[in-house]
């Protein structure tokens, strides 16, 4: 049972909606051209959708693209013979390859480093060209140098032919 507060509630709420729906209904439905909602008549359409251009793309009419110049370089004379000193350095993973580096030779060349104190001679695959610290000619994988001279003897006297 509703008692009577539930009961006027109710009568109030029916009578707004019973008069606010229709005046609702009628000022939508005038069309006196003092709307702020834009008509679909006045919408532009569009059928056709595409994509717009990539922001991130250069213009098109750039600049052509350089040409690729080749630059040979002489590779050092054969039978190249270079006296200096040599030491070690621990490469950390060699690959089954015997590593020394000179900048004096190509990347790739294989050097013959002999030792002038005890004549004992080695061959290594030159895996850098950079500048050496110091006055070295050469340095050669620690484990490679062990077959020219103990490591304490570093820096050793060398002469290296490639």
């Amino acid at each position: 049972m509703m008692n009577q507060s539930e009961r006027r509630r109710l009568f109030i709420a029916a009578a707004i909606t019973i008069v606010a729906v229709p005046a609702l209904l009628i000022s939508g439905g005038s069309n006196d051209g003092t709307d702020d909602v834009a008509s679909s008549t006045n919408a532009p359409s569009t059928t056709e959708m595409t994509p717009a251009d990539p922001a991130f793309l250069p213009p098109e009419d750039s600049s052509p693209a350089p040409e690729i110049i080749t630059v040979n370089v002489p590779a050092p004379p054969s039978g190249t013979v270079i006296k200096g000193v040599a030491s070690f350095i621990r490469w950390p993973e060699t690959l089954g390859l015997r590593p020394c580096a000179t900048p004096n030779a190509l990347i790739g060349a294989i050097i013959t480093v002999t030792n002038l104190n005890n004549g004992r001679s080695i061959e290594c695959n030159n895996v850098s060209i950079e500048r050496l610290p110091g006055e070295a000619v050469i340095i050669v994988h620690t484990d490679v140098f062990l077959e020219l001279a103990d490591l304490v003897d570093a820096p050793i006297p060398v002469q290296i032919s490639f």
